[in-house]
This record gives C-alpha cells, sequence and structure tokens, in this order.
C-alpha cells in the first residue's frame, strides 16, 4: 500500500512539474500558429505526419501547429488500480481528428470521463473525442476517424498487440482494389519477429485462402 501511494505520488508530482509542456510541431511562421492541448488522457501521437512526444498519463501537452487543417493521430489512455499494489493500463485503438486550426487560437482535445475500470474497457473499444475552444469552451467542429485492426497481420503476431490501420491511409489500385501502401515492409518485420509457431501457423492460413 505505501509503495503504491508513493507511485501516485511521484506521478502526481511529475505530471504537475510538466503539465504545462509546450512542443513546437509547426512548419511555418510562429505568428500564423494555434495551441492544441492534450487532455491528461488523450495521448497525441503524430500532428499530421510529424511524430511528436506523447507524454504520459496525467500529463497535459501543448502543442504549438501551423493554421490551416491539422490531423491528430492520437489514443485515450489510462491507469486504474485492481488492487493494492496492481494498475491496469487501458489504451484505445488509435483516431485520427482533424479540423481547423486558427491563428492565435487555442483547443483542447477531450472525451467524456471514464469513471471506472469497466467503462473504460468499453470506450476504449469505440472511443469518441471532441476538440473545443480551450477558453469559450465552443465545440469546434471536426473529423473522427478510427482505426480498424488488420485481420491477418493481427493473427500473424498475436491478439495482444493488434496492428491497425486507417481507411484514409489505403489506396486504389488500376483494378479498383484497395492496397495499402505499406502492407509488405510490415508484414516483413512481423515475419522476423514471429517465432516459429506464429510462422508455422500463419503459413497454414496461407494455405487454407
Amino acid at each position: 500500500m505505501f509503495r503504491s501511494l508513493l507511485a501516485v505520488l511521484a506521478l502526481s508530482l511529475i505530471s504537475a512539474c510538466a503539465s504545462h509542456s509546450i512542443q513546437n510541431a509547426y512548419q511555418g511562421e510562429q505568428g500564423n500558429t494555434g495551441l492544441v492541448t492534450s487532455a491528461n488522457t488523450v495521448l497525441i501521437n503524430y500532428v499530421d505526419n510529424d511524430e511528436v512526444s506523447e507524454g504520459f498519463v496525467g500529463q497535459e501537452i501543448t502543442y504549438r501547429v501551423d493554421a490551416g487543417q491539422r490531423t491528430l493521430l492520437l489514443q485515450y489512455s489510462d491507469l486504474f488500480s485492481i488492487g493494492s499494489d496492481d494498475h491496469e493500463k487501458v489504451v484505445s485503438r488509435p483516431a485520427k481528428v482533424t479540423f481547423e486550426v486558427e491563428a492565435g487560437k487555442q483547443y483542447k482535445v477531450i472525451h467524456e470521463p471514464q469513471k471506472n475500470l469497466e467503462d473504460a474497457r468499453a470506450f476504449a473499444e469505440q472511443p469518441e473525442f471532441q476538440v473545443v475552444n480551450a477558453k469559450t469552451k465552443e465545440v469546434i467542429e471536426s473529423a473522427v476517424e478510427l482505426s480498424r485492426p488488420r485481420t491477418f497481420l493481427t493473427q500473424l503476431k498475436s491478439a495482444v498487440t493488434p496492428v491497425y490501420e486507417f481507411e484514409s491511409d489505403q489506396v486504389a489500385t488500376g483494378n479498383n482494389e484497395v492496397q495499402s501502401m505499406d502492407t509488405l515492409p510490415q508484414l516483413k518485420a512481423l515475419w522476423s519477429q514471429a517465432s516459429e509457431q506464429e510462422r508455422e501457423a500463419f503459413q497454414q492460413w496461407l494455405l487454407a485462402q
């Protein structure tokens, strides 16, 4: 119990020290930028195609971004106590949030609070995010796209570490088939990491197709 309390206090102290951290994630002039802050249970992984520091649960990070249409790749994540010295981390499937940033304005990405572990697990399957004006709390129009498991890659690796994809990341080929642009590199990487049993299972799956 004492160790758990120390861990919580340490996390709170770190969060307090870093809660006002600002990261630069813009390419143009600073005068033509806006600010986007993540709620303390929202981890932003990318701003457009640029990877950014996501921080950790309990930390709010503010990103300075270019004005105009921006796309954030993010996840919901939170910790719940399941025992005196044990916690469970809940992480949602990734989502893309696209909205228009006006120069000089500040926004915040939020979601409905999850009060307990069961609610958080359910929310992680179908997370819903909103963008609000940080000052007025007005909801800003945004488009949210949830990722989906890439089934055959997930079967190869394991259901514990699913591989996700977005519909918007796919392109139509000349035969009107939909093909992911980065499937082959991921297959090669997963094959190199797979165990002998996983490779045999994948080969059996291929033969059955």
